[in-house]
């Protein structure tokens, strides 16, 4: 692995946590510029805050305004788009429950009482397929615990959650190895100009659903999935039966993409 990628995975790892200071002071966006200075000077749609000794600047990337209320229980969201993406989709996670519902209009009421709800999320879908946009927790949760591998945490999960069991398929073996060689390419996109995305890898499925990471090790990987409503939708979808994970080591990192199906 060159030492550009090195590095980056670097300041994945750093971006993940920097951002999770940033979420529980008040900033909830995901797709950010992160600037690590000597004097904090806050910004409009910006925060300061300190990580391992060092101060960094995070303001928001893009266009994409989310304001989100509480009213008498009920959470109220208004969202001002960003033309760069083609589609919205909110994540709602009540413990082990998530919903997924595409965004249609500025003004959403949600059903779910607030008290309910777990975290909420806001992915767009731009030029390289979904990105995570917004993140918001809502109450405090007690992750699912990684296991002694994958197989076996995620069968824990989805047992504990009460979804149906699910298996390792090696036909989608194929096409979990060419999303790994395209973030070992591309970084972590779900799509791209030159190989398109996972359903042009030949996988002949109804239904097809696909995450992807970086991380220190799987424990690592399998904490972020988990805290994260829109890979956790796929972790433990009742339609997907099936799945395939690849994953690539490299020294104290690993990459890796998991691909499931009906």
């Amino acid at each position: 692995m060159s030492f550009f990628w090195l590095a980056l995975f670097s300041y994945l790892f750093e971006k993940d946590s920097i951002l999770e200071k940033a979420e529980s002071n008040g900033f909830f966006y995901k797709n950010t510029e992160i600037v690590e200075i000597s004097v904090c000077k806050p910004e409009k749609n910006a925060v300061c805050i300190s990580h391992n000794g060092k101060s960094y600047l995070i303001k928001k990337s893009g266009n994409l305004e989310i304001e989100a209320k509480t009213v008498n229980d009920s959470v109220h969201l208004t969202v001002s788009p960003d033309p760069a993406y083609i589609s919205y989709f909110l994540y709602i996670q009540s413990g082990c429950d998530v919903h997924k519902v595409q965004i249609t209009k500025r003004e959403i009421i949600l059903e779910e009482k607030a008290a309910n709800i777990t975290r909420l999320q806001i992915t767009g879908t731009g030029v390289g397929g979904p990105e995570i946009l917004w993140s918001r927790k809502f109450k405090e949760e007690k992750l699912p615990t990684f296991s002694i591998n994958f197989d076996d945490s995620l069968k824990s999960l989805r047992k504990s959650c009460k979804k149906p069991v699910i298996s390792i398929d090696k036909k989608l073996e194929e096409a979990a190895e060419k999303s790994l060689a395209k973030i070992q390419n591309e970084g972590l996109k779900h799509y791209s100009s030159k190989d398109g995305g996972i359903r042009h890898t030949g996988v002949h499925k109804k239904i097809l659903g696909e995450n992807l990471f970086t991380a220190k090790n799987e424990a690592e990987a399998w904490k972020m999935l988990v805290s994260s409503p829109s890979h956790l939708y796929n972790l433990i979808n009742p339609q997907f039966r099936h799945y395939f994970y690849a994953i690539k080591k490299e020294k104290d990192e690993i990459s890796g993409a998991i691909v499931f199906s009906d």
